[in-house]
């Protein structure tokens, strides 16, 4: 009969790759699709080469320099984010709500009172943007006519004597084992597994994902005006970083084809939070008065992260002897990222005084991405990361056009896959479609855009030698922003 071990708290970090720390992380808290203003929104984010907006401080702190007067800005967001999943020959969607505040801020202007000097004033700014918004639920659900996670356990602790499970893989197979989800292979052998199932598949698998938090960053800039011509500034980032994940997955026999079981059910908690660093120095160019042209450079982020995890199963089998319950020890860990770095060129036209058109460049290689500690020296998940993911090349484009007080606007982005063209999800690109409308007078605005992000995924349930059939994840974001701002 199977007993518990009790085994040293040492023994957590013999997997400390598996839940968390390895590329999925790595391009989780890279890849984003930044919030910001409700004007900036409104035009597809494409504020790298106008300046004169929040936002600015976190795409081209050169825009910083844009501004004649000091201001003070608040925008919050509510969004409405759906999945829709087909899995084999089922399809299930959820969805979360979620309210927060997107961007928040200040800039001062102190102008240089010297008629000698092309140098025109000099600004500060302080601001939040939203990066990245973790929340959503997603349903998985059919029936798996091919394998079970029961396979997956199995072939995880396949080589590994029954006895070690516990110190070689605390997280996974030694729960399946202990609640009876894997047995050995054959009388006497001690280090081979099979499923319970016995190849009689056809059971009911149901998958809840839930994600929660953000990734928000706080900026301290500085730009100056050279003559109304040469618009120059860095910025600090200060990033604060919150992640958690909660799967739970239960597979149950509803036919009574696989003989003695009922049905099983594993739970996967992570929870990840940090805080992380970057210079951004950007520069913006007006060569001719309808013209602006920006650059701006960002530095990779470093971050300093930890995790805490952990998982549970519990099993129901006929055999009332056999039905129970196992939880994993809590698993933490300390780790740093580097996130790969970014370069934006930015053109905007203004058109008679009363339009403008503005186009954005983006371009960031999510190969160069690591992960680091001094206790671990993430070898093979590194590799994963320069085989796995490449360069992106992401456009934002966005147009305005001004009725005295009334503003009227639109935009696009086009966000490009991060991975390579063997991967399952080489095609997984997003575009944002948007819009809005503001109002402005000489110490008061008040903007409102709506934003439509969609895109699409491919995602197992379980994956490594066994995988489960693959689900497509088809996401949608409803945002709706709205910004005020006082100027003085």
């Amino acid at each position: 009969m199977k007993t518990k071990i009790i085994f040293s708290i040492i023994l957590m970090f013999a997997t400390i790759s598996l839940i968390g720390q390895n590329e999925t992380d790595a391009l989780r808290y890279s890849y984003q699709f930044p919030g910001g203003t409700a004007r900036a929104t409104a035009m597809g984010g494409a504020f790298g080469a106008l300046g004169g907006d929040i936002t600015s401080l976190n795409i081209n702190p050169a825009g910083l320099g844009v501004f004649r007067s000091s201001e003070i800005s608040f925008t919050p967001s509510f969004e409405f984010i759906s999945s829709d999943v087909k899995y084999i020959d089922q399809v299930t969607n959820d969805y979360d709500v979620n309210f927060n505040i997107n961007s928040f801020g200040y800039v001062g202007t102190a102008i240089i009172d010297n008629s000698n000097s092309k140098f025109k004033n000099l600004n500060f700014g302080f601001g939040y943007r939203r990066l990245i918004n973790f929340n959503e639920n997603t349903l998985i659900s059919a029936n798996n006519p091919y394998n079970s996670m029961t396979d997956w356990f199995a072939d995880r602790a396949n080589d590994t004597h029954w006895n070690n499970l516990a110190s070689q893989d605390p997280f996974y197979s030694s729960v399946a084992w202990e609640t009876y989800l894997i047995d050995p292979k054959n009388p006497g052998d001690s280090t081979q597994y099979s499923s319970t199932y016995n190849d009689v598949y056809g059971q009911k698998q149901t998958l809840s994902i839930g994600r929660s938090g953000y990734v928000g960053e706080y900026s301290l800039s500085v730009a100056a005006n050279y003559n109304h011509k040469l618009y120059f500034g860095g910025s600090i980032g200060i990033q604060a970083l919150r992640f958690e994940q909660n799967l739970f997955l239960t597979e149950t026999d509803n036919s009574g084809d696989i003989a003695g079981f009922n049905e099983f059910q594993f739970d996967e908690h992570l929870k990840t939070y940090g805080t992380g660093l970057n210079f951004k120095f950007g520069l913006l160019y007006r060569p001719l008065d309808f013209i602006r042209i920006g650059a701006a450079i960002h530095t990779p982020t470093f971050y300093s992260l930890s995790d805490e995890w952990s998982t549970s199963g519990s099993s129901l089998f006929d055999n009332p002897d056999k039905s129970t319950s196992w939880d994993s020890p809590q698993g933490n860990y300390d780790y740093e990222l580097n996130t790969p770095f970014k370069a934006i060129g930015s053109l905007a036209f203004i058109v008679l005084q009363q339009g403008l058109i503005s186009i954005d460049y983006e371009y960031s290689d999510y190969s160069l991405a690591r992960l680091r500690s001094y206790h671990y020296p993430f070898i093979s998940e590194n590799d994963n990361i320069k085989s796995e993911y490449k360069a992106t090349h992401n456009i934002r484009a966005g147009l305005e056009y001004r009725i005295e007080q009334i503003s009227l606007r639109a935009g696009f982005a086009y966000f490009d896959s991060p991975y390579k063209s063997d991967h399952i999800n080489k095609d997984s690109y997003h575009f944002m479609y948007s819009g809005g409308v503001g109002f402005r007078t000489q110490q008061f605005y008040f903007d409102l855009a709506y934003a439509y992000l969609t895109g699409s995924e491919m995602y197992y349930l379980y994956e490594g030698t066994i995988n489960s059939p693959a689900a497509e994840i088809k996401n949608t974001s409803n945002r709706i922003v709205a910004t005020i701002g006082v100027r003085f």
